[in-house]
Formats: structure tokens, C-alpha cells, sequence
């Protein structure tokens, strides 16, 4: 599947603030991959948020339950 770089400008733009670190960090990796340049990762193993385990609570229960949204879906 071809995606275009408008759709990952899109989805760039709906990342919520506190969560840019993380998204720059993703795509600096994607980018070093391709050049080959080392990559170096740092350790988060701070504990997780009552607001972060939510989260990933409610994520197992969607991949369980097979809710997942189809990215051709999101670009309709």
C-alpha cells in the first residue's frame, strides 16, 4: 500500500502535544535506519500513569475484540 507523505503530515498534525517527543523519536529511527547512521535508544522505564495503563488496557481489549480501524478507512 502506497501511502502519501500529505497522510503522514495529517497524522503528524493530530499527535497530541505531550506525545511529539515520542513521534519525532519514531521517525528519527526510520530515517537513521535508512542511512545508516547508529541508533541509540533511551530507556524509559519510568512507571506507568494511572492514565497510561487505561490506555493500554483498553487497547488489548480492542485487538481482542478485533475493533481496529483500517488505515484506507481513515483516509476516506
Amino acid at each position: 500500500m502506497s501511502i502519501r507523505k500529505e497522510d503522514l503530515h495529517t497524522l503528524i498534525d493530530l499527535v497530541n502535544e505531550r506525545d511529539t517527543k515520542l513521534v519525532y523519536d519514531l521517525i528519527r529511527v526510520v530515517i537513521e535506519k535508512d542511512h545508516e547512521v547508529d541508533i541509540t535508544f533511551e530507556a524509559d522505564n519510568s512507571p506507568l500513569t494511572d492514565r497510561e495503563k487505561e490506555v493500554l488496557k483498553q487497547a488489548n481489549i480492542d485487538i481482542e475484540n478485533d475493533d481496529l480501524v483500517d488505515w484506507d478507512d481513515v483516509r476516506a
